[in-house]
């Protein structure tokens, strides 16, 4: 379950740590020996003349991409450094080397525009007292496999209800802790610069901070259930501490 976790707010950022659809290429399977699982051919309609040897497919597309295609087939048309699926798996693999991707499954989160979305019934299955169930936070269906996915140059939509906006971010980083947790760096597409987003993930743990014109405000999930809530409202009527330590992700109490 969610539990309040140690919220920090910087002059620059607000830093929130991570861990952790609709599919669109269900066919796309593989063995679980391969490293990176390569797609099953299944009948596809038969039209006039030769099929096309690849099929372009957008971050957040509709069209799926014929089940006879392999991932280095499936461009992907909006990252010119990882032009194709394949490519992206590829990088995937990299930082996670004890874990196995399935090819539908990232594409079909490539193809989702957000890792979030407002979603009231999920307050039901966190244990929180009412002072914290009832201070304005948005309650969400979080993907994980979303923020995986992303790549320097990506965008991917940041919903924000309580501000009744959709923000762009663009990453423009990603590190590798070496440590199970990896951190996504990113800033808010026409604000200015230190309108930061950052996100770190691990273990099914999801933590991030966006600051926005108005106001920072922090997300937290553990698998697929969680929470956007106004930073400030975390202290309950305290006022907001200095910056603090980044906490330990991997001791950090999110259990409640």
């Amino acid at each position: 379950m969610i539990g309040l976790t140690s919220a920090f707010v910087t002059a620059a950022a607000v830093t929130v740590y991570l861990m952790g659809s609709e599919p669109t290429a269900d066919s796309l399977a593989a063995p679980d020996s391969a490293p990176v699982q390569q797609p099953s051919t299944s009948s596809g309609a038969e039209g006039e003349g030769s099929k096309a040897s690849s099929q372009s497919v957008g971050q957040a597309g509709t069209s799926s991409p014929p089940a006879s295609l392999s991932p280095a087939e499936i461009e992907l048309g909006d990252n010119p450094d990882y032009p194709t699926l394949e490519s992206r798996l590829t990088e995937m693999q990299a930082r996670r080397e004890n874990m196995t991707f399935d090819p539908a499954q990232v594409l079909a989160a490539i193809q989702q525009p957000s890792a979030w979305q407002a979603d009231d019934s999920v307050a039901e299955q966190m244990d929180l007292a009412d002072e914290d169930r009832y201070d304005g936070r948005t309650f969400i269906r979080f993907n994980a496999m979303k923020v995986e996915t992303l790549m320097p140059g990506d965008t991917m939509e940041i919903p924000i209800e309580q501000a009744n906006s959709i923000y762009q971010m663009v990453v423009d980083e990603v590190e590798d802790h070496r440590d199970g947790s990896i951190t996504w760096r990113g800033h808010l597409q026409d604000f200015n610069e230190e309108n930061q987003v950052m996100i770190t993930q691990s273990d099914g743990v999801t933590y991030a901070g966006v600051f926005t014109p108005d106001a920072p405000y922090t997300i937290e999930a553990r698998d697929d259930t969680g929470w956007v809530v106004s930073t400030g409202t975390l202290f309950k009527g305290e006022e907001a501490p200095l910056p603090i330590p980044v906490p330990d992700i991997s001791t950090s109490d999110a259990s409640r």
